[in-house]
């Protein structure tokens, strides 16, 4: 999961970096479609990565309370750190 949202950061980064290249483009008379369609793809990895990430937490927390619920159950202490 980890690298799956690190992936679709990069990319997202490089879609954003193209679509400012062809924002630049359109001040100098360039295809306002192609920036338009750059940036929303650019946006869409952003989101995608974001929801990703969002899902991997919720899933860590849950991993950790069993853990927890595990440990208070047998007797084995565990760190707050």
């Amino acid at each position: 999961m980890t690298r799956v949202t690190i992936g679709l950061t990069v990319a997202s980064l490089i879609g954003l970096f193209i679509a400012y290249a062809n924002g630049v483009g359109v001040v100098h008379g360039g295809d306002v479609i192609s920036h338009m369609y750059w940036a929303t793809g650019a946006l869409t990895l952003v989101v995608l990565a974001n929801v990703i990430a969002v899902a991997h937490l919720a899933r860590s927390e849950r991993m950790i309370r069993e853990l927890r619920a595990l440990c208070d159950k047998n007797g084995i202490e565990y760190g707050e750190d």
